[in-house]
């Protein structure tokens, strides 16, 4: 048969090959948040969708609300859940998502429980364990489960509020957990005696990629544990934040330094704790070759009398102080002198008392380039308020002010406050005293409204206001200059 006899065939038109399930979940795994995630599966046909998908959206939409699903998280903030529920949670893992729990767990059986159903795809986990309740090998039980079946887990928090001598050893092979080769960020907290914790945190630090530590109440552990963390911390080169809370078995680090890639780091004693000098000169020799970017440190004040400090003061940028007595602001105050290219200072429950005038014309001359300032003081009194809004205008750069006060002092001040406002962009009055201020609130609103070209604005005010007060108090396109004002 010649070609020109030969009858054409029809040709098959191939299927879009982006028609297809699997394509649908595999651009959908690409995205980066919720409103996407849902807007690109609403914009396909659900033909199209995989059965994860839609156990996805259905976790988002119809699970009970102790279950937060928010692309590419799932959030469990309880463990006592239907089966049902299990079964769409577990329909959900083929996505890889990161499921993380704000629940914490006692005891290893629910833990298997869990894991069997979610382990591929933990990525936190929060255990707690009190007295009488590591015993029979449940605390190798747990880190094998984590370490064997969890390949993706990142955080770890185990808090330990007390146990016996016998259960002692079951502790420590709790602890092995900390080996896990993917855990970036670990938050401990033991009330109790933990002699090798150095040598598992030494073996993480040196194999995982750590990023987050944080230690509390780390009140005893053996000497080489002890050189052997604080080695191994100097040598790192991916932790970036650190925490230490009333760690006396670590001291400041015993003559080391802390890691270059260092960037947050807060050491806090309690109050009533008094830092000796060794120590005080072990932290600032830790401290002094890094590049911090942010330092909360309740010792501050004597930190900055350190020359090995010096260094790292000068370059810091961000500064938090907590719960100081009054006895320590001149010490804090004067430390302000060590670090000038300050941007940010949070003065949390410090006792200013009469020190709050000195604090401002210190900031002046010290701290040209501060932007934000936060100042919590319960004993906040008439004058220290005053004294604050004042200064805020030798502050040039200064954009943000949180400042703690009782309200019915604020008609006392309201020419400061005002002035204040114009030279902010930000300014939050934090209220001391009961906690029903409706009425303090509504006068303060009264008052600024009548005051000419007031420079704040409200995002929302009672609904009943009247309307000179919605008007003066709300934001305008003619507005040459305004400060969000909240109460």
């Amino acid at each position: 048969m010649t070609d020109k006899k030969r009858t054409p065939r029809a040709r098959t038109t191939p299927p879009d090959a982006l028609a297809l399930p699997h394509v649908t979940e595999a651009i959908a795994m690409c995205l980066d948040n919720q409103a996407d995630f849902s807007s690109f599966l609403h914009s396909v046909p659900r033909s199209l969708w995989t059965l994860a998908l839609t156990a996805f959206l259905d976790c988002s939409t119809t699970a009970p609300h102790w279950v937060y699903a928010n692309w590419p998280c799932i959030v469990l903030r309880d463990m006592d859940l239907s089966p049902s529920v299990w079964t769409l949670l577990a329909a959900t893992l083929p996505l890889r998502p990161r499921i993380e729990l704000q629940f914490a767990i006692q005891d290893a059986a629910r833990l298997t429980s869990l894991v069997a159903v979610l382990g591929p795809a933990l990525s936190s986990v929060i255990l707690f364990f009190s007295r009488g309740c590591m015993v029979q090998g449940r605390g190798q039980a747990i880190s094998n489960l984590l370490l064997q079946r969890c390949p993706r887990l990142r955080q770890v928090s185990i808090s330990v509020i007390s146990c016996s001598e016998n259960e002692a050893v079951e502790l420590n092979d709790l602890l092995a957990v900390v080996a896990h080769p993917h855990v970036r960020d670990f938050d401990l907290e033991l009330a109790t005696a933990t002699p090798r914790l150095g040598h598992h945190l030494a073996a993480w630090l040196s194999t995982a990629p750590a990023t987050k530590l944080r230690l509390v109440d780390v009140a005893q552990m053996d000497h080489d544990a002890v050189i052997a963390f604080c080695k191994a911390l100097q040598a790192s080169t991916t932790l970036r934040e650190l925490t230490m809370y009333n760690t006396p078995a670590l001291g400041g680090f015993h003559g080391r330094t802390l890691p270059v890639s260092l960037k947050r780091f807060e050491w806090n004693v309690s109050s009533n704790v008094v830092v000796d000098a060794a120590t005080l000169t072990d932290l600032a020799t830790a401290v002094g070759p890094t590049q911090l970017e942010r330092l909360e440190c309740s010792v501050f004040g004597q930190l900055a009398t350190c020359p090995a400090a010096a260094p790292m003061l000068s370059q810091l940028q961000s500064l938090v102080v907590s719960r100081l007595h009054v006895d320590n602001m001149l010490a804090l105050i004067a430390g302000l002198s060590s670090v000038p290219a300050l941007t940010s200072l949070d003065l949390r429950h410090c006792n200013l008392l009469l020190s709050t005038e000195l604090l401002m014309e210190t900031l002046a001359m010290t701290c040209m380039h501060l932007e934000t300032l936060r100042v919590s003081d319960q004993q906040s009194t008439h004058d220290g308020a005053t004294a604050v809004l004042s200064g805020v205008l030798q502050l040039p750069r200064l954009t943000t002010l949180d400042l703690w006060m009782p309200l019915l002092d604020v008609l006392h001040v309201l020419p400061e406050l005002v002035a204040a406002g114009r030279h902010l962009r930000r300014l939050s009055l934090m209220s001391i005293g009961r906690p029903n201020y409706k009425v303090e609130k509504r006068a303060i609103y009264e008052a600024l409204a009548q005051v000419p070209n007031v420079p704040f604005v409200l995002q929302t005010l009672p609904k009943d206001m009247d309307k000179f007060v919605v008007d003066a108090l709300s934001r305008r396109a003619d507005r040459r200059h305004h400060c969000d004002l909240a109460l």
